[in-house]
């Protein structure tokens, strides 16, 4: 019966169903289980083992109790009476299980928006971010105090083994610790020596110098520039440490931390030159997005040492 019980524990986490219903079906598990224990001792005690089925009777008398929290809990909004949850809590150290509550965003129609304010969506653009070997070591830099002050959270969105072995299989890409990354704080653009220098950080007086976009869309910088005018919509850190399926299970691997960017741009005339080479520019690079999204091989080392599934949107 719990071999039963754990065989059906497992599979149930290859299943892709909301929280609450799979909590309501392991509070049924917890049930049978509980039954078989009160089964055990009753048997133990018919049998002249006293101890044994004095022993187990008790602890499927506990076990109820909390089958009983579990199923208010979960199938009821009510509260249930003798709860000694938060004195188990209190006890242990531990945090309760609040709702989740929004922090205060500067949002508009439900949306983030980034520290460099709001861009029409049709006027951004992928680019590509150059970096040397200097501004690689800032970024890592920057994703490191990005961890130390909680607003990169390494724990691959919250899945577990099982999740992300159901997921590789299912896409055939890898799944990062770092999740679909962090905005960056403070970030911005800045022309030197005829290039668009992108600096980030946590801050302002934090900033440092993390690359060069050398393209835009599908075209080069300088090709555009005196076209349109570009400017640095958002920032975003991706990549890390990542993992991908192995032979029997998922496997780790280390990984270098990049910044993706997009670029919003603004036409500097209205003549129709202008606007039919940057319609073009928008539908090449929704194009590209569209491949991108079908793109399944495997993680490839480029320049910038990122696995090619999840950044090609920017990147390409």
């Amino acid at each position: 019966m719990l071999s039963f019980l754990d065989m059906v524990n497992h599979y149930l986490g290859y299943i892709n169903v909301s929280v609450k219903i799979k909590n309501r079906i392991y509070v049924v598990l917890g049930a049978l289980g509980d039954i078989y224990l009160f089964y055990i001792a009753v048997r133990y005690l018919q049998n002249g083992h006293p101890f044994w089925g004095l022993l187990i009777l008790l602890i499927a008398l506990v076990l109820l109790y909390f089958v009983y929290l579990n199923t208010v809990y979960f199938f009821t909004k009510k509260k249930a009476p003798f709860d000694i949850s938060p004195k188990i809590e209190k006890m242990l150290h531990m945090k309760p299980k609040e709702a989740e509550e929004e922090k205060p965003r500067r949002t508009m129609g439900g949306r983030n928006i980034p520290a460099n304010g709001y861009f029409d969506e049709k006027k951004i653009l992928p680019g590509k971010l150059t970096s040397t070997p200097s501004e690689q070591a800032n970024i890592q830099n920057l994703a490191g105090r990005l961890q130390q002050n909680q607003l990169l959270q390494m724990d691959y969105s919250g899945l577990g083994d099982r999740e992300i072995t159901e997921q590789t299989r299912q896409t055939g890409k890898p799944v990062y610790a770092s999740g679909p990354g962090a905005l960056i704080p403070y970030f911005e653009m800045q022309t030197e020596n005829n290039q668009l220098a992108v600096y980030a950080g946590i801050n302002q007086a934090e900033k440092q110098r993390v690359g060069v976009v050398s393209t835009v869309g599908l075209q080069n910088v300088a090709d555009v520039r005196d076209q349109i005018e570009l400017y640095l919509a958002n920032a975003t850190l991706v990549g890390g440490p990542f993992k991908v399926l192995g032979r029997t299970s998922v496997i780790e691997q280390a990984n270098d931390f990049q910044v993706a960017v997009q670029l919003a741009y603004k036409h500097q005339g209205d003549t129709a030159s202008t606007a039919t080479s940057t319609d073009r520019m928008t539908r090449e690079s929704t194009a590209t997005s569209r491949r991108a999204r079908y793109d399944n091989d495997a993680p490839q080392t480029e320049t910038e040492s990122e696995p090619m599934t999840r950044t090609s949107r920017y990147h390409h």
